[in-house]
């Protein structure tokens, strides 16, 4: 059932990306760190990813939390991501984007505590 929804997220993902960039016009990232505001916001997703990884590692916890807990991590840095992007490179509407995913993994995380 999991892989059923990874692989329904993964294709609504990439529709409603499209259909964003589309619609707003809204350029792809040309390099890897397009994709930051600036380096303390790499610095900063990196700095969370460490800190989820030692959280699930210092916890025990079943594998149907462990998923939901994933994307809801993955929904907190997309969270952070599109504020970022809303505060200082709201002229790009990337913001858009970001705040679409964090909604999509929001469906996931639940759906993931609710079928599993």
């Amino acid at each position: 059932m999991l892989i059923i929804i990874v692989i329904i997220a993964f294709i609504g993902a990439g529709m409603l990306d499209l259909k964003l960039r589309q619609k707003f016009n809204i350029e792809k990232n040309q390099k890897f760190m397009d994709q930051y505001v600036g380096i303390w916001h790499l610095f900063l997703e990196v700095f969370l990813c460490f800190s989820f990884l030692s959280f699930v590692t210092v916890n025990l916890f079943d594998q149907t939390t462990i998923y939901a807990l994933l994307f809801a991590f993955i929904m907190l840095l997309f969270m952070v991501r599109g504020l970022f992007e809303f505060l200082f490179r709201r002229d790009k509407r990337r913001h858009i984007i970001s705040f679409t995913y964090v909604a999509l993994c929001a469906v996931c995380s639940v759906a993931i505590a609710l079928f599993m």
